[in-house]
């Protein structure tokens, strides 16, 4: 019997994540045995500040990729919004389940799903995304957007104590997490999520035995998607530091759909193309084109 050594974040929210993607591994490889090991990263040490104030590339990944360069994990669970653009040498993306729904929901104290139109004047709503600041300033700039931190179950937690109106977070993290809480599902445009959003992505060595026994077993869908908002994410050369977001969403008839939305000044743009049997990188590097264009 094989035993493979997981390396994960120890939130709520990564472990329960992991379980899902070693669901499906398992089917992939039956009869192995997985053990997890917990690695804390920049991103969990330093909470007090938003993301793109922490100047470290891969706040919520190092660490835990570092476990694969040292030989004490045989592969690492991440959200793959996390993953910077270009992995550490070696280091590649290995596999994906089915992608869980991208949209950002908005979550109000007073337990209803009210539209982010319906916030009275002056509302504060918490949220330490860049991206979804900007966006939320761009629809209602009469809110106060206040910087908030923490796991989706600690803001959540924050919300109900009181300490802002309402937050913005990931539709996919609220279902895995099971949390029963009304919410409002925001539209794709104008709050277009953070590539990778709802996506899980597991890496390994490139030449390890895991890798070549994985190949081919992703969910193809979630793959596609997975290279295309990647592929415009280096492109475009965006980080958490520029409000940017992008998503694709293909079907099973070829079909494709993608979102993008970048920041001028205070200004947003939002394009939005489709497309029938176009491939993933296509797609990718058309989005980046006309969004380069856009910003100069």
């Amino acid at each position: 019997m094989s035993i493979v050594r997981v390396a994960t974040r120890g939130s709520r929210l990564s472990l329960v994540q992991t379980e899902i993607a070693l669901k499906y591994i398992s089917r992939a490889l039956p009869g192995v045995v997985f053990e997890k090991i917990i690695v804390r990263t920049t991103g969990d040490e330093i909470d007090d500040k938003p993301i793109s104030e922490i100047g470290v590339v891969g706040a919520f990944e190092r660490e835990v990729d570092r476990a694969l360069l040292d030989g004490r994990a045989d592969i690492a669970v991440h959200s793959l919004k996390d993953l910077p653009t270009r992995l550490p040498q070696d280091i590649e993306i290995v596999f994906v389940p089915p992608r869980e729904d991208p949209h950002d929901i908005l979550i109000h104290r007073d337990g209803r799903a009210t539209p982010l139109e319906n916030l009275a004047s002056g509302c504060v709503i918490g949220t330490s995304s860049l991206r979804r600041r900007m966006q939320i300033l761009s629809v209602r700039d009469d809110v106060v957007v206040k910087p908030l931190r923490g796991n989706v179950d600690t803001r959540i937690a924050k919300l109900l104590r009181g300490e802002v109106d309402a937050i913005i977070v990931a539709e996919c993290g609220v279902k895995r997490l099971g949390v029963s809480i009304e919410y409002y599902r925001l539209p794709l445009i104008p709050f277009t999520p953070a590539p990778g959003q709802g996506i899980i992505a597991v890496t390994a060595l490139r030449n390890h035995w895991i890798t070549r026994r994985l190949q081919n077993s992703s969910d193809p869908l979630s793959w596609r998607m997975m290279i295309c908002e990647r592929t415009f994410l280096r492109e475009v050369g965006a980080g958490c530091r520029v409000p940017v977001g992008f998503v694709c969403q293909y079907r099973e008839d070829g079909a494709a759909t993608a979102i993008a939305n970048i920041f001028t000044g205070e200004k947003g743009v939002w394009i939005r193309r489709s497309c029938m049997g176009c491939s993933p990188e296509e797609m990718g590097l058309e989005m980046a084109r006309l969004v380069r264009s856009i910003a100069g």
